[in-house]
């Protein structure tokens, strides 16, 4: 998690044919529509201007793992001190698929143990976190962190397939200056040098835990935002250089093979996409050289290199190899799209052009992300936090050509951009509000259809970061063609689709959206026939979903 100001933080044969589309769930037909369907279509337009949108399943991008959100730190606190009633609501409202936004992967956050060391460093009680051992001499206590544990199950119960448990810093008794966060005298990594084995030792005792417990993780990531200082912190935090990194990943790996555990590692949760370039990548961005690069102040103040990620970890046979061909990295201002300074379009357009240098079978995670900078703080509800976030959404599915997507806190007490549900709960006693955002129905037009083993597939005709965005989607074993459009501008747009190349030769009969807009939540329509044109709201995320 990165720290916040002040608070925190693959088809043949078919014939084209015409669809409208949101996001939509509906029928498939193995011939085409027949006459006899005439289903109106309450929001058709009437105007003389229609976008005519190309769906091509012969186009074949990523392979979709899931869309997610983080457990940590409230989830302690309202796990643990919430009624069974408001529990069950927020783990409906995060996974479910028929009352809340279906979630497909769950971040659990393994915590350090600044709740005992860190009281003067980190000055809000929801933003330390226990150890589920407290010393090297200490058994292991898995009582600790309850709250996320509840959060854990609900998400299991509800049929989320894929977990992560993230790290943010090493226990407090394996640092150098026994604390969740570094300072300037631990030099480039605050992990002790000959507490490598008991960090990897530790991670896998915990894997092997919940394992026993039919909670096991399928993924296990130890570094997050290495680049950053995390200087005395107002939450767990530690900075690694890239020997560092090689470090814990090899000892990690070994120990996960040596118990045969088949949880993956992830890495390395960069602090955002500038660190992920190779040098010219980010000289060509930027206009500076790439080895004066100083993200998060860590590169030039301390020993080591911490910039060059793609080429260091995917370049390398060996370390690639560790980590699955995949890569990891966070959005953090990269959501804006200025003159001269594009972060939005043109920046992940280079990061999948350095990605391509290494291989064009990696994966590429974006695994963490809420809104900083000059659009926060500053909780927002509305659809205008929604529409900015379905925008970045958008472009790291089609341009960084992502495999998840994952926000950062699902429950937030802040007044910041960093939540989909907002609470005013502080301590027990207080009333125990949940205050669902616009942000969290928004990514639900994407998590709630496109679930994991789809395949991102072609569509051209909407691609404005000022107007229309578009992307499609199909799920071979559901047989689920499922389209999500993003319009941020204030007139609505009207769409004819033409579909071709799907699988098996089916054709689409109709579509079922569903409109996230100011005054809707995910909310079904009746399905349209693919032979008229729909009209898709201003101000709105719309999926159109087919199924057989």
């Amino acid at each position: 998690m990165t720290i916040l100001p002040t608070i925190c933080r693959r088809w043949t044969g078919w014939s084209v044919f015409p669809l409208s589309v949101l996001l939509l769930t509906s029928s498939w037909s193995g011939g085409v529509a027949h006459a006899q369907d005439t289903t109106v279509n309450p929001t058709a337009s009437t105007q003389a201007t229609v976008q005519t949108i190309h769906i091509n399943g012969q186009q074949h991008y990523q392979h979709i793992d899931g869309f997610g959100a983080s457990g940590a730190w409230s989830m302690d606190h309202i796990g643990s001190e919430w009624s069974d009633k408001n529990k069950n609501r927020i783990a409906d409202l995060l996974f479910s698929q028929d009352k809340g936004i279906g979630l497909s992967i769950w971040r659990f956050n393994i915590g350090a143990g600044s709740t005992v060391t860190d009281q003067d460093i980190i000055s809000d009680p929801w933003r330390r976190a226990d150890s589920f051992k407290s010393a090297a001499n200490q058994p292991y206590d898995w009582s600790k962190q309850a709250g996320q544990q509840w959060f854990l199950k609900a998400a299991k119960q509800r049929g989320v397939s894929q977990t992560v448990a993230f790290v943010n810093s090493p226990p407090v008794w394996m640092t150098k200056n026994g604390h969740g966060q570094p300072d300037d005298s631990v030099g480039s990594t605050n992990l002790k040098p000959d507490a490598v084995k008991d960090y990897a030792v530790f991670l896998a005792d915990v894997l092997e835990h919940f394992d026993k417990q039919k909670l096991g993780f399928n993924y296990i990531s130890p570094i997050n935002e290495p680049t950053w200082d995390w200087n005395k912190a107002g939450q767990e935090g530690n900075r690694y250089n890239i020997d560092d990194i090689r470090n814990v990943l090899t000892a990690l790996h070994t120990e996960l093979q040596k118990r045969g555990l088949h949880t993956e590692i992830d890495a390395i949760e960069a602090v955002e996409y500038l660190s992920l370039l190779d040098n010219d990548q980010y000289a060509a961005f930027t206009g500076k050289a790439g080895s004066t690069y100083t993200s998060g102040n860590a590169s030039g103040k301390y020993p080591g290199k911490y910039s060059e990620y793609i080429k260091e970890l995917l370049g390398d046979p060996t370390t690639a190899k560790i980590i699955g061909n995949k890569i990891s990295a966070h959005a953090y201002w990269s959501d804006q799209s200025n003159p001269g300074d594009d972060r939005l379009v043109r920046l992940r357009e280079l990061v999948r052009d350095n990605l391509n240098r290494y291989g064009q079978n990696l994966t590429f995670w974006m695994s963490e992300y809420c809104i900083l900078g000059d659009r926060g703080p500053g909780r927002d509800l509305t659809m205008k936090t929604a529409l900015d976030v379905a925008k970045v959404v958008h472009y790291d599915m089609v341009t960084t050509q992502a495999s998840a997507w994952q926000w950062w806190l699902a429950v937030s007490k802040e007044d910041y951009k960093d939540g989909l549900i907002y609470t005013d709960y502080q301590n027990p006693g207080d009333e125990q509000s949940i205050l669902p955002s616009k942000t969290l129905w928004a990514l639900g037009n994407y998590s709630r259809f496109v679930r994991p083993g789809a395949e991102r597939i072609g569509l051209d005709g909407a691609n404005n970061p000022d107007g229309l965005m578009g992307s499609a989607y199909y799920h071979s074993k559901d047989k689920q063609l499922s389209v999500v459009f993003v319009n941020s501008s204030t007139t609505a747009q009207t769409v004819q689709l033409n579909i071709s190349n799907l699988p098996g030769g089916k054709q689409v009969k109709q579509l079922t959206p569903y409109i996230t807009s100011d005054t809707q939540d995910l909310q079904r329509q009746s399905a349209v026939p693919v032979t008229q044109s729909y009209t898709i709201p201003a101000r709105s995320v719309v999926t159109l979903v087919a199924s057989k």
